[in-house]
């Protein structure tokens, strides 16, 4: 039977940067740096108490050389184990030139990363052989994630100096623009100007979080932000917790085309003419890079594999992901005292790791509290459903407030100012009507966080018989924003 083979290493490579480390401050600095004690190989137990006798002195700021690490390994009674005052010389005197020294600290970071991805796969294998598998697509989703967090660590970036970065900082001024239409913002844009102003578009490695309350319109919006990216050819992950595939394409078939959402539903006032725009627009959609993926309570694992997997398999490119939503997503917690609220945590950390892993926005729709209905006025951030991680995380906040003219009796007990506001959002609904139609209400999008950019209100018309967002005339525009100027004039 062949005995197992030795796990990766390299005994020369490890000498080389100890001996580097004796002789010089400046590798000194860079080893302790970037290496750990877990890096040397667990067999040359000699290296493993030598860094770690060179740590303890740097911690301490005693100078490292020879006579002060013996006498560290000497005190730390490892003294035997390390080979003793003659191997520390045989060290040092081992490095004639540091021209290559940094070649022996990518070999032995090399050696160090590949043993702890052979090391996970075997524990992974062992759990298998060993352990109940109560579900394999979370096992699966779990070693993927433990051999990811592994090959993650080889992606050590080096300082960027102030030349290069304002380089190419300098050849993006050449071509900025001072416009926020769809062709010119830098992130995937969103289809509407006043967003764009203030978001110039989602940018590769932002989580995005769009809340609303229930009925408000926040898988609309989302699915409507899916298709105005991918009809600018921005390949989209869509993932569906709460709609099947079919609903959610009808929809969009209902934005686009123009028919009543009711009549996909119903068949009712098709006539063929109806029926020819609905092929037209499946034709549309047909030609766009749009993935959904509709698995009920999938789990976060799964999520960040399959958009690992598409990009990496089918669209290199992929420009946008979109999770709807936050709240129905599941972990992989064994844990029964984990609240909900731990969870969504989880949930939001993964998503935004994602953003940032794949280089993409990432879109989390989520839920409000009832606090917003109880209060009244506009949703804050304090109204976020379940989690403070969910605004930690994210590095933009859209909130969704529909304009309401609450019914009232003629015994109102309402204020003056009550009464100024109910007004001003009637006079704000006429013009909502009026560009979109009577099934039209106005939708201010509240953008209440914004890392790179400005915050503020976009306001939207909501074609509720149709799924689909639309922007206000530039002159319906102006007429709300200075309604809700007057508003606040009025307060």
């Amino acid at each position: 039977m062949a005995s197992k083979k030795e796990l990766p290493h390299n005994t020369e490579a490890e000498k080389a940067v100890l001996g580097a480390m004796l002789r010089s401050n400046q590798f000194l600095g860079d080893c302790l740096a970037r290496f750990n004690v877990d890096d040397f190989y667990e067999e040359n137990q000699n290296h493993r108490v030598i860094f770690e006798a060179m740590y303890r002195l740097e911690q301490k700021h005693i100078a490292v050389d020879p006579r002060t690490v013996t006498d560290e390994l000497i005190n730390s009674k490892t003294y035997d184990i390390s080979g003793g005052t003659e191997y520390l010389m045989e060290l040092a005197d081992s490095i004639i030139t540091f021209a290559n020294i940094p070649d022996y600290m990518n070999i032995v970071s090399d050696q160090s990363l590949l043993r702890r991805f052979l090391m996970e796969m075997e524990d992974i294998a062992n759990t298998y052989y060993t352990k109940d598998i109560e579900s394999i697509s979370d096992f699966i989703g779990i070693s993927e994630k433990r051999l990811a967090d592994v090959a993650e660590k080889r992606r050590v970036a080096d300082f960027v100096s102030a030349s290069d970065i304002t380089s190419e900082l300098s050849k993006e001024f050449e071509t900025l623009e001072a416009t926020t239409t769809d062709d010119t913002v830098k992130g995937v844009p969103t289809g509407f100007t006043e967003m764009n102003k203030l978001t110039h578009g989602f940018k590769e490695g932002e989580f995005i979080v769009i809340a609303a309350r229930p009925g408000v319109g926040k898988t609309a919006i989302s699915l409507n932000l899916a298709f105005n990216a991918a009809q600018r050819n921005v390949p989209v992950a869509y993932f569906s917790l709460e709609m099947p595939a079919s609903q959610l394409f009808k929809r969009l078939v209902s934005a686009d085309s123009g028919v009543p959402y009711e009549w996909l539903q119903t068949g009712f006032h098709m006539t063929k003419q109806t029926r020819l725009k609905l092929q037209e627009s499946c034709k549309a959609l047909s030609k766009t890079k749009l993935y959904v993926d509709d698995t009920n309570g999938i789990n976060i694992l799964d999520i960040v594999a399959k958009a690992r997997k598409l990009k990496n398999n089918k669209e290199p490119n992929l420009g946008l992901i979109i999770v709807d939503y936050i709240g129905l997503v599941k972990t992989n917690s064994k844990n029964r005292n984990d609240s909900r609220q731990l969870e969504v945590q989880m949930v939001s950390q993964t998503l935004k790791n994602l953003a940032l892993e794949l280089k993409i926005p990432v879109i989390g729709v989520a839920q409000l509290n009832r606090n917003v209905e109880q209060r009244g006025g506009d949703p804050m951030l304090s109204d976020l459903r379940e989690s403070g991680s969910i605004e930690q995380d994210a590095d933009i906040v859209m909130l969704l407030a529909q304009s309401k003219i609450e019914e009232a009796g003629e015994n109102s007990s309402k204020n003056v100012f009550e009464k100024h506001n109910e007004e001003v959002t009637k006079q704000q609904n006429d013009i909502a009507q009026k560009e979109g139609g009577p099934d039209t209400v106005m939708v201010n999008v509240i953008i209440a966080k914004n890392r790179s950019g400005k915050t503020g209100k976009v306001p939207l018309l909501f074609r509720r018989a149709y799924c689909k967002f639309n922007e206000p005339s530039k002159e319906g525009t102006e007429a709300i924003k200075s309604l809700d100027n007057e508003r606040v004039s009025y307060i």
